[in-house]
């Protein structure tokens, strides 16, 4: 009787181990569809490539990430509609692209914590907030910690008055700083401002702290003005629908392959940022530096106009964001 429970026990034991491996064999991997604001070689995009090296090698025969391609399969600033709406499942783009969506996405630039610091004291928990109930989307991680942004002009600019009148290129994210020293924000696509600059529909433009040669910008550029100002808001969110309906396993290696490119991310920005000094000192464009009272005014101000701009369109969470961040 003992042999035959024994045995009875084993005929199980196999049966639901092959059920099991039949199940995991016969599982489909899951497909990912992902679209970037920048074309392909815009070093914007290294924390996407870097994430989907990460989670295609992990995630092999569970996830993978396909790499559709930029603008030119998705216009950038139409990037979050089609995140939103499920017609591609990860988007990887400025969060200033989303403020037509989630104007509150607006204040994510002014955060000075490290992501790191962010995922711990609550912030990112927030940020998620935001994107699930307005944009129908999940934050990732974030793709440039720690770069900033920087006015770069045609124009000379000495001082905080010589900005008065001059037609910068803007997105959403500095359109109120640019606003508040009483220039002339134009919005425009990257991809616009190299012919805009030639013709002189534009005296400058604000970008990051490196890259403006991987549009050719630099020949057209004479100087470029510091501080620098924000954090930049590169930002990887997926489809909510399509976050809810992954298997927890799959969502824990997007996780872990987001948090491993934050951190790598700030080492490689880091040396990009040398190389780009001495791309701008080659071609001839001057740092301008202001002083330290205008310094201090210049920042403050960036931050105070988008903070104000926050609150105004977004009552909702322009308060809470402001407890958060300062």
């Amino acid at each position: 009787m003992l042999k035959k429970k024994i045995a009875l026990v084993l005929v199980l034991v196999m049966g639901l181990s092959l059920l099991a491996f039949t199940a995991t064999a016969g599982a489909k991997e899951i497909v990912l569809k992902a679209v970037l604001a920048w074309p392909e070689q815009e070093k914007s995009n290294a924390g996407f490539f870097a994430l989907q090296e990460k989670v295609n090698e992990r995630g092999k025969g569970k996830v993978r990430i396909d790499y559709l391609g930029g603008p030119e399969v998705i216009p950038t600033m139409e990037l979050i509609n089609a995140v939103h709406d499920g017609v591609v499942d990860i988007g990887w783009m400025s969060a200033g692209y989303t403020v037509s969506m989630a104007p509150a996405a607006n204040g994510i630039k002014l955060s000075r914590f490290t992501p790191q610091e962010a995922r711990e004291n609550g912030v990112y928990d927030l940020w998620n907030e935001i994107y699930e109930k307005k944009a129908n989307a999940h934050l990732l991680g974030k793709g440039m910690p720690g770069v900033e942004f920087q006015i770069y002009t045609v124009k000379e600019v000495r001082e905080l008055a010589d900005f008065e009148g001059l037609s910068i290129r803007v997105t959403p994210s500095y359109k109120d700083f640019i606003i508040s020293m009483k220039g002339s924000p134009v919005t425009m696509v990257p991809g616009d401002v190299y012919t805009a600059l030639e013709r002189g529909v534009i005296d400058g433009y604000g970008w990051t702290d490196h890259g403006i040669a991987d549009w050719g910008w630099e020949s057209l550029t004479n100087y470029v003005i510091k501080p620098g100002f924000y954090q930049v808001d590169t930002l990887g969110l997926i489809n909510l629908d399509k976050w809810n309906s992954l298997p927890d396993d799959v969502k824990e290696i997007l996780v872990e392959a987001a948090k491993e490119v934050e951190k790598e991310m700030v080492g490689y920005y880091d040396k990009i940022l040398k190389e780009d000094r001495q791309i701008l000192a080659d071609n001839g464009v001057e740092v301008v530096t202001l002083s330290d009272e205008e310094a201090k005014i210049y920042v403050d101000m960036a931050y105070e106009a988008v903070m104000n701009e926050v609150l105004r369109t977004s009552p909702e969470y322009g308060e809470r964001i402001k407890e958060a961040l300062f």
